[in-house]
């Protein structure tokens, strides 16, 4: 049985919400001004799915707790928790934006077009030679290929 959420009285959440069902504000308010055993529905959601939809939220509110006991807490409990748990993999665009660019600034440092940025972004496939294009202009180097035939896949290493 895992414990309630406290009260949100600022937020409507009812009270049959889960901790999933609380928003980034819900979740900072909770870190942010209530008791350490109330944030036991959390810790347990960010222990469950570490990369779930609960520690994504956690990740983008620690930076913003004014307390940085609490923001160096979280951070080495969304460590632990992760230790040995492959993050998801990761699309061209969620790429793109976690290096905080737009398309437009990506199609200048590949001195391409917005448009052909956007078709990258939305090929099922993209070719390797745009794919490790794509990456370099991120910063960002390939370190294997992984290969699928009829016996199975292969992962081939990279020079970097």
């Amino acid at each position: 049985m895992t414990a309630a959420l406290p009260l949100l009285r600022h937020l409507d959440y009812g009270d049959a919400a889960t901790v999933e069902d609380v928003g980034p504000a819900g979740l900072q308010a909770i870190l942010d001004g209530y008791d350490v055993a109330d944030w036991q529905p959390i810790l347990v959601a960010v222990q469950r799915h570490p990369w779930g939809v609960v520690a994504r939220r956690v990740e983008q509110v620690v930076e913003h707790l004014e307390s940085y006991g609490t923001r160096a807490a979280l951070e080495g409990w969304l460590r632990r928790c992760r230790a040995g748990v492959d993050a998801p993999a990761y699309s061209l665009a969620q790429l793109r934006r976690a290096a905080g660019l737009s398309q437009r600034e990506l199609a200048a440092r590949l001195d391409v077009s917005q448009a052909q940025v956007a078709r990258l972004e939305a090929a099922a496939m993209p070719t390797a030679r745009s794919t490790v294009r794509f990456l370099a202009a991120l910063d960002c180097y390939p370190v294997a290929t992984l290969a699928v035939g009829p016996d199975g896949a292969v992962v081939i290493p990279t020079r970097g």
